[in-house]
């Protein structure tokens, strides 16, 4: 979590600059197309994942999402140790975990007519169900996936941001997500005889757009 909150402060200074930055900016504001996908990395304090989003715009201010993501869940409770040769490991481990989410949301761009430029923040909410993937860590990365179990979670997402327009056909987002994403199925563990109820959490998210 501190990981997490120091990202979040870097987020927060780069507001601030994208900011100031908009406020010297004269340039007339730049009109995007109806859809957009994007591609873009996430970082939790599980580590880092992949994902990409479709969004289509369904009034002025608002869109329509898809966003699917692809990253590792770990127990809060794992702590790595490193052995007399440098090569390190989790006590108790017993399995990796990778969830794979699928977000079905809003958009909605406030101070859009407040703020000139090409500089926009938003909000987002909705619901991401979720298939979750457990493997073997005592066997091999790749082997272990002929050993993979799964489950699924559901529940709901939110998150702020800003996005910047560079030109009609490209720009950029970051913003910080949060996840509530329970375990519905199959019981979903990486440390023995520990249960992970919440395979959610909270993200900083960086994406390139092409519109």
């Amino acid at each position: 979590m501190v990981r997490t909150l120091f990202i979040a402060l870097i987020l927060i200074i780069s507001l601030n600059e994208f900011v100031s930055a908009q406020n010297n900016d004269n340039n007339t504001e730049i009109k995007t197309g109806n859809k957009s996908w994007a591609v873009g990395i996430l970082y939790a304090d599980n580590g880092f994942g992949l994902y990409g989003t479709y969004t289509k715009k369904t009034g002025r201010l608002t869109s329509a999402l898809l966003k699917l993501s692809v990253s590792g869940v770990s127990d809060p409770n794992e702590v790595e140790y490193y052995d007399y040769y440098g090569n390190s490991y989790v006590r108790d481990k017993i399995n990796r975990v990778f969830a794979s989410t699928l977000s079905i949301g809003i958009k909605y761009n406030i101070f859009f007519d407040d703020i000139e430029g090409n500089f926009k923040p938003y909000i987002k909410a909705g619901v991401a169900p979720t298939l979750i993937l457990t493997t073997p860590y005592q066997r091999g990365f790749f082997g272990a996936f002929g050993y993979a179990q799964t489950s699924f979670g559901l529940g709901p997402f939110g998150g702020i941001g800003i996005e910047y327009y560079e030109s009609k056909s490209l720009g950029m987002s970051i913003g910080l997500e949060y996840y509530y994403i329970p375990v519905l199925g199959n019981e979903v563990s990486s440390i023995l005889n520990k249960n992970i109820s919440n395979v959610g959490g909270l993200q900083f998210c960086f994406n390139v757009m092409f519109f």
